[in-house]
């Protein structure tokens, strides 16, 4: 069996640059004409993509199967979903990246709109359907304003990607067919794991503890974890709280080591290590790099 190809930034890159964390816009000829209109199945798990074709038309392969796709039309792909190309003409357009732990972040409050987010869709743009249109445009305002490096643009970019996210579900829900659906019982299991893992809020509870809340072996979430998600269930749990320390060091009135006491984290020093193993920097360093410099 050939292993799944991962990557965790666009296709044949391991790494991604974020706008406020949250999205990344590149050509999606741009890259495509990088590898002569070939992009080989591959897998993201930490990304939900949008595929905008605006001019011409590709092969979308998916898991074992293909279709045909014409301009105008677009693709969403969420993370754990194989996927891969092949241009049948020249293809322009566009590749949204958003961030999933931002995402999840962001629409806490909506979780039916994240788990909305599962499955392959390709939704072909006509006037019949005018909730695509919609959508369509929703999506180049998306484009327009990360390219544009205008003032207020990370707060109109969160604004633009919320409306895409809601549009994209309210299209599911009134009857938009998907192409690949999940395991349901292994997808019902990750997702009540995220919500313990939220709903605990602390970074002390062990695998096996989560396990036991959810009446199977630690051995089996971790199976469940690795099969949609690509990573361990302990990966799982500190990519968690990396992200949630991510936003709580924005807050100016908290110290780091009120922060890392508050994640469940018993040694501050521990908690500065794991961080900085994770993103790179420090946490004093990554307030340094946002203009917080509160220790």
């Amino acid at each position: 069996m050939q292993e799944k190809k991962f990557f965790k930034g666009i296709y044949g890159t391991n790494s991604i640059e974020f706008a406020q964390g949250l999205i990344n816009v590149q050509g999606f000829g741009d890259v495509s004409k990088q590898y002569h209109g070939r992009v080989k199945p591959h897998i993201h798990n930490n990304l939900l993509q949008v595929f905008l074709i605006e001019e011409g038309s590709t092969e979308f392969y998916y898991g074992a199967g293909k279709a045909l796709i014409k301009a105008p039309a677009f693709i969403a792909v969420p993370k754990n979903k194989e996927h891969g190309f092949v241009h049948q003409t020249n293809v322009e357009g566009w590749i949204i990246s958003l961030a999933d732990t931002v995402l999840e972040h962001m629409l806490q409050q909506e979780a039916e709109v994240v788990f909305g987010m599962d499955e392959i869709r390709v939704v072909s743009v006509t006037p019949a359907a005018p909730a695509t249109v919609e959508l369509f445009r929703t999506m180049q305002q998306c484009v327009k304003e990360y390219r544009a490096q205008l003032p207020g643009r990370l707060l109109m970019l969160q604004y633009l990607v919320g409306q895409m996210l809601v549009q994209l579900y309210r299209l599911s829900a009134n009857g938009q067919k998907s192409l690949v659906t999940s395991d349901n019982s292994s997808k019902v299991y990750f997702r009540r794991f995220q919500q313990l893992i939220k709903e605990g809020n602390s970074y002390k509870k062990s695998v096996k503890e989560y396990a036991r809340v959810l009446l199977i072996s630690a051995g089996h979430l971790s199976r469940i974890c690795r099969s949609i998600a690509g990573k361990s269930p302990k990966d799982i749990i500190i990519d968690y709280f990396i992200t949630e320390a991510q936003f709580a060091l924005t807050d100016v009135d908290r110290s780091i080591s009120a922060i890392s006491f508050s994640l469940g984290f018993d040694d501050p020093a521990y908690f500065a290590r794991l961080f900085k193993k994770r993103t790179g920097l420090t946490p004093m360093a990554f307030r340094k790099q946002l203009g917080v410099i509160r220790s």
